[in-house]
């Protein structure tokens, strides 16, 4: 017996035939409303789960009340458990994250949801890469590359993964627009994280890659985060590269641009310095380091940057690492995966593991570093 989640956005598509450029907000829906909008997500969700229906007897649907899935299965004769109750007729983005939490409680192995990018971005909230999902498009703004094709391509992917068992996944990124800035014509596009999709590219969308907020913001947006979160009489390392120098440009300080240098309280120590001398400012404790993958190979430490050493991260530790890089950085890397390779095999496995990289101000992507 499969166990698949079933998340319908109740409310997704409907500003598109209206002219709203999406549905998100409550003024917005009540706009669309009034401007003789009708639901959408639950007929193009149908045209999925009908490749489902032959499988009944080998499938339980995890799904949410009303017209977030329990509806829909019972109106297609599908075995299913309701596994969270919405709140109220109108659903929003807490319904969809808390009924994906729900979900992956429950066991689900895949996660289907009918929505647009802004489905996607609850979701990936919700559950990151902790479960496999697939979309089934039906929103207004439909960017990322979590989606199949169409509503059959998913309703068969899901099918076949039912009847195979075991299946791969690849991560691919969820992207969203801002909708007001979009009504006043400007494209300002934001990668929030990435999910695990069915490996089955032929069969999937790809993301749309123009529209981004432009990487001059996103770096003014990191290098204000990281002056705003700076503790008092803590020692920063700042590694190699215009990115990571970000820090040092926003408060006005000297910087070796290929080098590493030290910052305390908002005051230069030391530029430029040697691995001897970063190992004296990591054995006074109270040190952290902030560096920045190199584009296009994901090593964020072994490639221009000996100076920190095995030693050096040894007595720093992965906690006291902080990554940063813009979207145009990750997108550079093949499959957003980060790297380190700094001599010792040892120290190499105890920096492995899930990075938050600060893209933007306040808001970061998981990535791996294998």
């Amino acid at each position: 017996m499969r166990k698949l989640g079933l998340i319908v956005n109740p409310i997704a598509g409907m500003g598109g035939k209206v002219a709203l450029k999406g549905t998100d907000g409550a003024d917005v829906l009540a706009a669309a409303r009034a401007r003789g909008a009708h639901p959408e997500s639950g007929h193009k969700a149908a045209r999925a789960l009908r490749a489902l229906v032959p499988l009944r007897a080998e499938l339980e649907v995890l799904t949410a009340s009303g017209g977030m899935g329990q509806t829909l299965c019972e109106q297609m004769d599908l075995p299913h458990r309701v596994v969270y109750h919405a709140a109220g007729e109108d659903t929003g983005p807490g319904d969809t994250e808390g009924a994906a939490r729900a979900m992956v409680a429950a066991g689900a192995e895949l996660i289907l949801f009918a929505g647009g990018d802004g489905t996607a971005r609850n979701l990936c909230q919700a559950v990151g890469e902790t479960v496999p999902v697939l979309g089934i498009p039906a929103g207004v703004k439909i960017q990322s590359a979590v989606f199949a094709l169409d509503p059959e391509t998913a309703g068969q992917i899901a099918a076949a993964l039912v009847r195979a068992g075991d299946f791969t996944c690849s991560p691919r990124e969820v992207v969203d627009l801002d909708e007001d800035a979009y009504r006043t014509g400007r494209v300002s596009a934001t990668l929030y994280g990435m999910m695990r999709v069915p490996n089955c590219p032929q069969q999937l969308q790809s993301m749309k890659q123009s529209g981004f907020t432009r990487e001059a913001d996103q770096m003014a947006g990191i290098a204000g985060y990281l002056e705003e979160h700076l503790e008092p009489g803590v020692t920063y390392a700042v590694g190699s590269g215009s990115t990571a120098k970000c820090i040092l440009q926003r408060l006005g300080l000297p910087y070796e641009l290929l080098g590493v240098d030290i910052l305390r309280d908002g005051a230069l120590l030391a530029k430029d310095v040697t691995e001897e001398q970063l190992w004296s400012y990591a054995r006074e404790g109270d040190m952290k380091i902030i560096v920045s993958p190199i584009g296009g190979q994901g090593f964020i430490f072994g490639r221009g940057n000996h100076q920190f050493s095995a030693r050096v991260l040894r007595a720093v530790g992965k906690e006291n690492i902080a990554v940063i890089a813009p979207e145009s950085k990750i997108l550079s890397i093949a499959g957003y995966q980060l790297h380190a390779d700094c001599g010792d095999p040892e120290v190499n496995e105890s920096l492995r593991g899930y990075y938050n990289v600060l893209c933007g101000y306040g808001y970061f992507l998981s990535l791996c570093c294998k």
